[in-house]
């Protein structure tokens, strides 16, 4: 098995010398660059293809989680472990939006380096991808819903500002999952609805209806229709997300 390829990021020569030091012992770990600043972070990066950024968080200039997300729109990213002085969740979460493979305490460095840089030899597991698609005629309501689902496992939007729309959508992916309001230009989502549950290829996907409809003549039609589950807005995000696991599973 070869090495991995690993390179440090610190505005801090002494911790490098120290990081160095520690790392250099294990055999199966090859330092091969050093940088002092995100911007000299991206160019080695680029120059000498690690397999590992160790990469601090703050750093005059470019900042570690700006290096980290530049370097992971690269084509093909080496991981990227994000250093910090402070085990704060407002960081982890920061360093998670940005794409980094794991966060790494400084006071935990030296127990726990080794064992993380490890890790990130096994393959890392990718969630199925859950293609959703949104209908609803506001932009702003099908931003909303996107914002409630956002934390879903491999969660793939697709959006249709009307029931004709929808329809052409449901050809360009397999999806899993389709939220349709009721009322919409062209076509009413009970149209929609009916198509879908007459078509032999589309018939099985779960559909949740969003509607200001609360009258039970609507939710009626809808269930009868083969609605999955009738919902009005407002919604609450953490409880509709809930629902949309719980559909899903």
């Amino acid at each position: 098995m070869s090495p991995l390829r690993l390179l440090l990021v610190d505005d801090s020569p002494l911790f490098l010398d120290s990081a160095v030091q520690l790392l250099s012992r294990d055999p199966e770990i090859e330092i091969v660059g050093r940088a002092l600043s995100g911007e000299d972070a991206l160019a080695q990066v680029n120059a000498l293809n690690p397999d590992v950024v160790l990469m601090d968080i703050a750093m005059p200039g470019m900042g570690g989680l700006e290096a980290t997300r530049q370097i992971k729109a690269l084509p093909q990213p080496p991981r990227v472990v994000i250093l910090t002085l402070y085990d704060n969740p407002e960081y982890r979460a920061a360093a998670e939006r940005v794409g980094a493979d794991g966060f790494l305490c400084k006071s935990d460095f030296d127990a726990r380096v080794l064992a993380r840089i490890h890790a990130l030899r096994e393959p890392k597991e990718q969630p199925a991808v859950t293609n959703i698609l949104i209908v609803d005629d506001s932009p702003t309501m099908r931003r909303m819903i996107q914002a409630a689902l956002r934390d879903l496992p491999g969660a793939r939007f697709y959006e249709a500002g009307n029931g004709l729309e929808a329809i052409e959508k449901l050809a360009l992916a397999p999806i899993r999952l389709m939220i349709l309001d009721l009322n919409m230009p062209d076509m009413h989502g009970l149209e929609v609805l009916k198509f879908v549950r007459a078509h032999q290829t589309y018939r099985a996907i779960p559909i949740i209806i969003l509607t200001t409809r609360g009258d039970e003549s609507s939710r009626a039609a809808a269930l009868q229709a083969g609605a999955s589950l009738y919902l009005t807005k407002p919604f609450e995000p953490r409880a509709f997300a809930q629902q949309v696991r719980e559909l899903l599973k």
